[in-house]
């Protein structure tokens, strides 16, 4: 099976604004009222969708959480780059 290629380091990460969002139990809910899709965060992915408000870089955000969770680099950019892949697919993040 075939790695899937991280996101690069300088790419710009953003919410999409018009996403609706709420905490409930320590997790994210999202409502995407043009799509009409409900979306759910466990608790890494949002303490990760709380870190890009304001926008950053992949590298800062990867970085950021590096330092946080007890995991390697490598480990936390492929898992990072795979959810934010996934909520940019459903136009949930931008990646520019």
């Amino acid at each position: 099976m075939t790695q899937p290629i991280n996101i690069p380091d300088a790419t710009r990460i953003s919410r999409n604004p018009s996403i609706l969002a709420a905490e409930v139990d320590a997790e994210i809910v999202m409502m995407g009222i043009q799509q009409g899709q409900y979306f759910g965060l466990d608790n890494i992915g949002s303490d990760i969708w709380k870190r890009i408000d304001p926008p950053c870089l992949f590298a800062n955000l990867v970085d950021a959480l590096t330092r946080d969770y007890n995991a390697e680099r490598a480990t936390i950019a492929a898992d990072v780059s795979q959810l934010l892949r996934k909520m940019a697919a459903h136009n949930v993040v931008s990646l520019s």
